[in-house]
């Protein structure tokens, strides 16, 4: 009897202890449902409130004017550069006090593009900084005593590209360069003005293309040097381009672009203005006409797990050249140029070789590489580029040039740039 005795009052323990903690769960569920109660009735006040600040803002927004509609697919874009730039000259003639120069110097650039019509019209300008209305410079020195520094129209064109008749482009205007070429014969900060027509059809990964370019140098130029027969005749100088050639994507990894080109100078010997490379060098008399075969090569492709970019651009003017025992035939040019890297993130990095050499007829020097030093040079260059952020490079390069002939074919320079460039 004992031991059932024992045994019911530990059944009645249990059975008080289960009830106790039945009660405190009951308890515990009952205080989160006021709390799961609480924070839904907070989260509907919440929504409630969200709901009325988006009703105010949608009606305050109904309430102002529309956004114009010219501010659609409008761009703005441009670049400011920094640059210090070392001259160092040796091999000069007599008197000659230029032999080193240290400068400070800046580019700005700020442009504006808008498109029409699904993309079939971009219409555009930019302006662009300037010393002097150089065609193939837009530095600006740092100097005349503080005062404030020019501004030029750098572009302003129309290009148009029909859906009805896909490959075919149009651009008329200032427009950027749109050749395939290198700096052998076309500075970067040149931008020709006039009217410019190519079609391209691509089969499969091959594209050939054609274009013809009207670009207007002088118009009605009178000349005053007597060169033409007549010396009071008003000239237009034209530059005609024609150009055949193809892309062509051989692999996923190399892509080739070669480009033929035909360049026909009208009454440029009218026009006869110093170039510091063409007309006149050291005194001499030098090509008044240029009719120039231009041909270009580029491959870019991969190795090393990098992007690779190389070229060769060789040029040959047939047009008359002024004889001289020190210029005689030369009227060639050629150009071969490496490239390994790339600068679009923060972390890239570039570096680049190139070897030029351009006799003193080859080609226009107001047109061609200026830091280069125009025509009649020869030499190397070395470059370098790294992505300090995705807008902001900093890079060097080094020219070391020298005459192709003439009286004073001794002569070196060496040129250091170091730039810092922000792009926007």
């Amino acid at each position: 009897m004992l031991v059932f005795a024992c045994a019911a009052f530990a059944d009645e323990a249990n059975t008080e202890d289960m009830v106790k903690t039945i009660k405190a769960l009951q308890a515990q569920v009952k205080q989160q449902a006021e709390r799961l109660n609480e924070l839904e009735a907070k989260a509907a006040r919440q929504q409630e409130s969200w709901a009325k600040i988006a009703k105010e803002i949608a009606d305050d927004a109904g309430k102002r004017p529309d956004v114009p509609g010219w501010l659609d697919n409008l761009k703005f874009y441009g670049d400011l550069r920094l640059r210090y730039q070392g001259e160092c000259f040796s091999g000069r003639p007599e008197g000659d006090s230029e032999k080193k120069r240290n400068r400070l110097r800046f580019r700005l650039r700020f442009g504006i593009k808008k498109t029409w019509l699904d993309e079939q019209l971009e219409v555009g300008f930019r302006l662009a900084s300037g010393s002097c209305p150089a065609a193939n410079s837009t530095n600006q020195s740092f100097d005349d005593h503080f005062t404030e520094k020019p501004v030029w129209i750098d572009l302003a064109y129309a290009k148009y590209r029909p859906n009805w008749l896909k490959g075919l482009t149009v651009i008329g205007g200032k427009m950027e360069n749109p050749l395939v070429h290198t700096d052998l014969i076309w500075d970067s900060d040149v931008n020709p003005e006039g009217l410019w027509v190519q079609y391209a059809h691509a089969f499969n990964s091959f594209e050939p293309f054609a274009n013809v370019g009207y670009w207007i140098l002088d118009e009605n130029y009178y000349s005053p040097t007597g060169i033409v027969t007549d010396p009071h005749t008003l000239r237009d100088v034209i530059l005609f381009t024609y150009q055949v050639g193809f892309h062509w994507a051989i692999t996923k990894d190399i892509k080739w672009t070669c480009a033929g080109t035909y360049y026909d100078y009208d009454h440029y010997d009218v026009s006869f203005w110093d170039d510091g490379g063409n007309h006149e060098v050291d005194g001499r008399l030098m090509a008044r006409q240029f009719h120039m075969i231009n041909f270009t090569n580029k491959v870019g492709f991969k190795l090393l797990d990098l992007p690779w970019k190389a070229y060769f651009d060789i040029v040959c003017n047939c047009g008359e050249q002024d004889r001289d025992t020190d210029y005689d035939d030369q009227g060639v040019g050629y150009a071969v140029g490496l490239k390994v890297g790339k600068n679009k993130k923060k972390g890239d990095w570039s570096v680049g070789y190139k070897y030029a050499y351009i006799e003193a007829n080859c080609t226009p020097g107001a047109f061609n590489d200026s830091d280069f030093g125009g025509t009649n040079r020869k030499g190397h260059v070395w470059s370098g580029v790294y992505n300090l952020t995705d807008f902001l490079t900093v890079g060097a390069r080094v020219f070391w040039t020298e005459p192709v002939t003439g009286p004073h074919d001794d002569e070196r320079d060496v040129l250091t740039q170091v730039d810092l460039v922000w792009s926007f």
